[in-house]
């Protein structure tokens, strides 16, 4: 995520830390990471903002999804760290819970300083629900704003900003430039929502992306060489963020899925450009989340081969747990190998286990070897 300049907000300077700053490409300012350390302070300050622009009357936009592929550059935004927070109707605000055709809620609001008009709430709830996703579309809360003050809140030059503890999305209610179109930068913000409602363990999935998508993209492997940085920091390295690549992928994920053109891919690196494979694997992300990890179990006795080998496909990268138990009487030696490279050894005659962070290898090799004595062992593998 990126947005221009720091600013220091009135409403917020007592109240908040400033904890990074994303970037943006060469000649463009970074963008920056806020924690708000109370729900409270987040909606006192946008209320302000709200009716500090009361008095000028704004129009709500109704969305459109051919216009989710206007986006002329990186989408400036912030990422907030807020308290847990109930999705009340914030003063200044109007809108509610809205029912969608699809059988879901969602919840809407929009600044006082558009016109009340629950049919435009309904369509923006509407239109949320026609982009792909999965359950946490019921626990997000879109509240819709002006342009400024989405800047007064968020922060100078920010299109957006977005809280993944409170659910929480700001965003434009009209284009906020010829470049923008709101409905992209919903789209955008929204890819946020579905990484921040993931798992990618051990990583965080709002930086890495999504486990599937980004073991298709191999984010672990290109990290570890320095070609992608999760939660990059400086202007210099915003492009290769992978946390933003997934939420742009997430946009191109809907143009394709809704037949819309397809911009020019300008926000991140091409590197994160996705392949087809990636996309399949992004569109699994969104409708059936990773959860958890799976487990094989293999059994042997001693016999006159005294060393086994078990190959293993790791399709995913995460944590790989290898536990070995010999029977009473036997010594075992485990040996882990992903391709050539030996990632662990150890010997013993008790219960044991290893644990390694598969980062791009797409199988693992296992090799049991009976050192000492007779007996059995069970060999039990967990990988995502």
């Amino acid at each position: 995520m990126w947005h221009g300049r720091r600013v220091a907000l009135r409403d917020l300077e007592s109240k908040t830390t400033l904890r990074s700053q994303r970037p943006g490409r060469a000649g463009r300012s970074p963008s920056a990471r806020l924690t708000v350390l109370c729900a409270a302070a987040v909606v006192t300050a946008f209320t302000a903002a709200a009716a500090a622009h009361s008095a000028t009357t704004q129009l709500l936009e109704s969305p459109r999804l051919a216009e989710i592929s206007r986006a002329g550059g990186p989408i400036p935004d912030t990422l907030l760290q807020t308290a847990p927070t109930s999705a009340l109707a914030p003063n200044g605000f109007w809108g509610g819970e809205y029912h969608t055709s699809s059988g879901e809620n969602v919840t809407v609001y929009a600044s006082n300083s558009y016109p009340v008009d629950p049919a435009l709430g309904q369509r923006w709830a509407d239109f949320l629900a026609t982009l792909q996703h999965g359950s946490e579309l019921s626990s997000v809360t879109l509240l819709l704003a002006p342009p400024l003050q989405i800047t007064r809140f968020c922060g100078w030059e920010a299109l957006a900003c977005y809280s993944a503890e409170g659910s929480l999305l700001y965003a434009p209610g009209e284009d906020p430039s010829s470049d923008f179109s709101a409905e992209a930068v919903v789209t955008h913000e929204y890819g946020h929502h579905v990484a921040a409602h993931r798992s990618n363990a051990p990583w965080r999935a709002i930086d890495w992306g999504p486990k599937r998508w980004a073991s298709s993209m191999q984010v672990c492997a290109k990290a570890r060489i320095g070609q992608l940085i999760p939660g990059a920091e400086d202007s210099l390295q915003y492009e290769l963020n992978p946390g933003e690549g997934w939420a742009e992928t997430y946009r191109v994920l809907n143009e394709r899925r809704l037949g819309v053109p397809e911009p020019p891919w300008e926000i991140v690196s091409q590197s994160l450009y996705p392949t087809d494979a990636a996309l399949a694997a992004a569109e699994q992300d969104v409708t059936t989340a990773w959860q958890t990890e799976t487990t094989s179990v293999r059994t042997a006795l001693s016999r006159t081969t005294r060393t086994r080998r078990y190959t293993f496909a790791t399709p995913l990268d995460g944590t790989l747990k290898v536990t070995l138990r010999p029977s009473a009487g036997l010594r075992a030696a485990l040996d882990v190998y992903a391709g050539s490279a030996r990632v662990t050894h150890a010997v013993s005659a008790r219960a044991f286990s290893r644990t390694s962070t598969i980062c791009g290898a797409r199988s693992y090799t296992i090799r049991v070897t009976e050192v000492g004595g007779k007996g059995s062992f069970r060999l039990t593998v967990a990988k995502p």
